[in-house]
């Protein structure tokens, strides 16, 4: 014990491993830093998955289980590999890659480093794992709407929105001349509860409006049920069952009006059972 005493007060304030050009271990006042053999530099420190409070956190456990990530874009069904570009950001992999880009398996994550070298590191899937979705992502196996939370279900990426049963929620979409779609989708199993359209400035003579989803274009609302010549709110009778599709509202204005403006408000919840 006396030696070791001793050894440990004749220290150096930096002491390297495997050699002159190996890493190293700083003395800075009163903090430890991992250094490169020249003590200029960080190095990298590895280690296991943190298990109580005063762990260290790896990378990895950071980035796949301690925060959500924002995604901003997707890959779907990709045949190469995806190299970094100039911004970071996330990327959610809708739809399997395949080829060179098999790694790419459906749900996971992919990080964009933003520094234009190299590709994108593959992040999970973690069962667990939130994400945030900037904008609408479709077309792959897994589709997203804007600005909604989902999270990894272990095998589908499931909208945090609709699982509050019995929550209303609504969807807010400005008209103008021309049809238009919410950017938001009212989920699979809904049931719409309430509907106003609002008509703000007269539209022209002969325009029509309805309000419903693609393939159902008077689910909501039908051309009888809206004056868009008479600025007035106008509201129908529901609940009205959504369908077994995620599907946005759908406002189609007919006649080519050149004037007309108005708002179109729906509510919706997943009901409990």
């Amino acid at each position: 014990m006396g030696l070791f005493e001793k050894f440990q007060g004749m220290l150096p304030s930096f002491i390297q491993w495997g050699g002159p050009a190996g890493p190293g271990i700083n003395q800075n006042g009163t903090a430890l830093e991992t250094k490169n053999a020249a003590n200029n530099a960080y190095a990298n420190h590895r280690g296991a998955y943190p298990l109580v409070d005063a762990d260290f956190a790896t990378k990895a456990y950071v980035d796949q289980v301690a925060r959500p990530f924002i995604v901003t874009a997707q890959s779907n069904a990709a045949t190469a590999l995806i190299a970094n570009s100039g911004t970071e950001h996330y990327i959610v992999v809708s739809a399997a890659g395949s080829g060179a880009a098999a790694a790419y398996v459906a749900g996971a994550i992919l990080w964009d480093d933003g520094t234009g070298t190299g590709n994108v590191t593959i992040l999970g899937p973690t069962s667990g794992q939130p994400i945030f979705t900037t904008v609408a992502l479709t077309g792959g196996t897994f589709v997203f709407s804007a600005n909604n939370e989902y999270i990894w279900t272990g095998s589908t990426w499931a909208n945090l929105a609709p699982s509050v049963a019995g929550v209303g929620l609504w969807i807010f979409v400005t008209t103008g001349l021309a049809t238009v779609s919410s950017v938001t989708s009212i989920p699979a199993n809904a049931v719409v509860t309430r509907i106003v359209t609002s008509i703000t400035t007269a539209y022209s003579a002969g325009t029509t409006i309805s309000v419903g989803q693609t393939g159902t274009v008077s689910l909501l609302q039908a051309t009888g049920d809206i004056v868009p010549q008479t600025v007035d709110s106008y509201g129908s009778s529901l609940p009205v069952a959504w369908g077994g599709s995620a599907l946005p509202v759908l406002i189609t204005i007919a006649g080519s009006p050149t004037a007309g403006a108005g708002t179109v408000l729906v509510q919706y919840t997943s009901p409990q059972s």
